[in-house]
């Protein structure tokens, strides 16, 4: 019997499914390295800075590019259902590049855009292509791994106060020289870090069955707790507190309310027994921090009143400006130029919220907060019809970690940089594409 040759149709399906893995290897590549940043690996080129990330992302563009060209121009976008979403993102891009016309510093403005089209590019290939449930489940657990990674250099930090060259900690006071950044540029961005991971946490542990993983995990929990106290990020503080809060009103039962306030209640009777002087230590800390944003009363004094001051300069800067906004990446222009009230040296809005606002104007805000709210509705509804295991933990994860973000998204100067805020609304997408296109399979 002669053997059969294949068909060029299906040496292109094979060159293609080929093409495709690589694309997807390349992600997962994209999305390691955009959680550690420019920790390791930074190649300054004059006034460019090379890193892993962006590296990596370049190349995914590179593949995509050379994909449309093997399909002569046409994009294959029939398994995204999340199509406005998206088209959103893309206008508050384009936006952005309009605002070039307007923002006094272009510089700023440049780098600003520059950044948000690296997030925009990573939500969309993440949702282009991880739309299957077993890319999702690896993100997941690619996630907590890092994480891991992470508390280790936390935990070093803390207890000698050295710090990786990429954190703004090198040299500081005494007094914060022993606040952990992880790979991050400082505490707050680590803190944010983990305020987005432990919801992450909370459903491996809820929904895993075997003692070895659900102690792995109420460890990670522990340790992370003890590293958000000592980044003394307070919005962060109340982020978790939010999820909690959210995940025990919310998502749990009658029966679960119960079993969990037991479990939390043994294990922090647990700790405090076992390590009584650190527990005291980590309590008061805490304690006083957060009771620190209602002693902060004076507009011009502390921490508190310095942001108060800083959203009142951007709602004055945006009513100057015709709602429309600054212009990209032009707060700290206006802040440090064009300040009514007193800053004080800090001239970056120090609230995502504001940023978004005061930088891009009402549209793009409005449009920003009604993608924000409509994820978050989206996955609870989804939540309610998940059977399978693994895509409740993930729903739950995701949503929890969506909440937590209206606070934990106010701690830093910026987030626009900041990787894993974009990581965590690619995954969110990503998910809900898939349940959407699972849900259109089975009708």
């Amino acid at each position: 019997m002669k053997s059969r040759v294949p068909k060029r149709s299906e040496f292109h399906n094979r060159r293609l499914l080929q093409i495709l893995s690589l694309e997807r290897i390349l992600l997962y590549l994209t999305i390691i390295a955009g959680f550690i940043g420019p920790a390791f690996f930074l190649i300054p080129i004059g006034p460019i800075h090379l890193f892993p990330y962006r590296i990596f992302l370049a190349l995914l563009w590179m593949l995509f590019a050379m994909g449309l060209l093997s399909k002569r121009g046409r994009l294959n976008a029939s398994h995204i259902k999340v199509k406005p979403y998206l088209q959103f993102l893309a206008f508050w891009l384009l936006y952005a590049l309009l605002s070039l016309a307007w923002a006094a510093n272009k510089a700023d403005a440049a780098r600003d855009i520059i950044f948000l089209f690296m997030a925009v590019s990573t939500i969309f290939f993440t949702v282009y292509y991880f739309s299957n449930k077993r890319d999702l489940e690896r993100f997941y657990y690619l996630w907590l791994l890092i994480m891991v990674a992470f508390i280790p250099i936390g935990l070093w930090e803390n207890l000698t106060g050295n710090h990786l060259s990429v954190s703004g900690l090198i040299g500081a006071p005494q007094s914060v020289i022993f606040m952990p950044s992880a790979v991050f540029s400082g505490p707050n961005e680590f803190a944010t870090f983990l305020a987005l991971s432990i919801p992450l946490v909370l459903a491996f542990i809820r929904y895993q069955r075997g003692f070895f993983a659900r102690a792995s995990g109420c460890v990670g929990l522990v340790t992370s707790f003890y590293l958000l106290i000592a980044t003394g990020s307070r919005a962060n503080y109340i982020s978790v507190i939010l999820e909690f809060a959210f995940l025990f009103v919310v998502l749990l039962k009658l029966r679960q309310k119960l079993k969990a306030a037991l479990i939390i209640g043994l294990l922090i009777l647990g700790i405090f027994v076992a390590f009584p002087q650190l527990s005291q230590q980590a309590f008061n800390t805490m304690s006083s921090q957060l009771a620190s944003i209602t002693e902060e009363r004076e507009l011009s004094y502390g921490s508190t009143g310095i942001r108060i001051n800083l959203i009142k300069n951007s709602l004055i800067f945006l009513a100057r400006t015709g709602t429309f906004g600054v212009g990209a990446g032009n707060a700290e222009y206006w802040m440090e130029n064009l300040q009514v009230y007193p800053t004080y040296g800090i001239i970056n809005p120090h609230n995502w919220w504001a940023e978004v606002l005061v930088q891009y104007g009402v549209f793009i805000f409005t449009g920003y907060l009604l993608f924000y709210l409509s994820l978050i509705i989206k996955l609870y509804a989804i939540y309610y019809r998940l059977s399978d295991k693994t895509e409740r933990m993930v729903c739950e994860g995701l949503l929890v970690g969506l909440v937590g973000f209206s606070f934990a998204s106010i701690s830093s100067s910026s987030i626009m940089a900041l990787n894993p805020h974009w990581l965590l609304f690619a995954f969110s997408l990503a998910f809900l594409n898939y349940c959407r296109n699972r849900r259109e399979a089975h009708v």
